[in-house]
């Protein structure tokens, strides 16, 4: 056995600090020795799934192995579980940063609003897509606020003297003080914010002003991350009218406006669905793009 599957395929954790970062930021410091083997990416935008307790209990239970995949496998009523994006790795001191987006409901915000010093979470999966090609001379980050912790972490682990401009959608001015505050007094950084529009309360200004940038000169990345709609919107824009290569752009659909609809189609079609996504990866498209060939084969199936 490889030791992967001789070791679990997650780890445990529980709350160290907790803190109201911005108005629609929480902050939350995981710890605890099971984080001494999290298998940090070193990418800005790295995500792992987080697990909640269920009513009841302080921690979420174990997982369990079937077929080389951990999971909550012989569980009736799984704990719930959401992704959400590191904004910080402290490998010393085997502590996690977790960034909370808090909106008017959801589980995860439940959690974050009441989370206490010692509550327990299990963390699964780690992954990561900002991977800009090594003669990168620029970046442009796009983000509404479910992207922001990913974006701040990127200004905040630049390479110094690299131009970057990051594009964000807030529900408020106050939401965007880390960013500031990693950009700093830097001139190569320009932040630009739009106030009281996307994440849920209209729509966004990302694709419109990603399709009215000039992009600089020579070499560059462009990362943008947020509304699933607007992301598939912006890599059209990339591709269309900025003629960007696949390498040079992606854009992660880090939540949807619609997500208890897409959800019903998409247990409809599950099966050829998965087929589609997994084809898609055969025939060497990266996860985002045969994610978009599964939600494009959703629509035709469900019009």
């Amino acid at each position: 056995m490889t030791d992967t599957l001789t070791r679990p395929g997650f780890w445990t954790a529980t709350v160290h600090e907790v803190r109201r970062l911005t108005p629609h930021l929480q902050r939350v410091v995981l710890g605890g020795p099971d984080l001494v083997r999290f298998p940090a990416l070193g990418l800005p935008d790295e995500s792992v799934t987080l697990y909640f307790p269920r009513p009841g209990e302080s921690a979420p239970p174990p997982m369990t192995l079937r077929g080389e995949v951990w999971g909550y496998h012989d569980e009736q009523h799984p704990p719930i579980g959401r992704n959400y994006s590191v904004r910080a790795v402290d490998p010393v001191g085997a502590r996690l940063t977790i960034d909370f987006a808090l909106h008017d409901h959801g589980p995860a915000t439940s959690w974050a609003r009441q989370a206490e010093t010692g509550a327990g979470l299990l963390l699964w999966r780690c992954r990561a897509w900002f991977r800009p090609p090594a003669d990168t001379r620029w970046l442009v980050l796009a983000a509404d606020l479910s992207g922001l912790p990913a974006a701040t972490r990127a200004v905040a682990e630049r390479t110094p003297g690299l131009p970057v401009r990051v594009l964000v959608d807030l529900p408020d001015l106050a939401d965007a003080r880390d960013l500031l505050a990693a950009a700093g007094d830097d001139p190569t950084v320009h932040v630009d914010v739009r106030v009281g529009v996307g994440n849920g309360r209209g729509p966004g200004s990302l694709v419109d002003r990603l399709r009215e940038t000039t992009l600089p000169d020579g070499p560059g990345y462009v990362w943008v991350a947020g509304e699933a709609g607007e992301c598939r919107q912006a890599r059209s824009v990339l591709r269309t009218v900025h003629r960007l290569p696949r390498d040079r752009a992606v854009c992660v659909g880090y939540w949807r406006t619609d997500a208890a609809d897409w959800e019903r189609r998409y247990a409809r079609f599950r099966p050829l669905l998965d087929q589609v996504y997994q084809d898609g990866l055969a025939a060497g498209l990266n996860p985002v793009e045969a994610g978009d060939r599964m939600e494009e084969a959703l629509e035709r199936m469900t019009r």
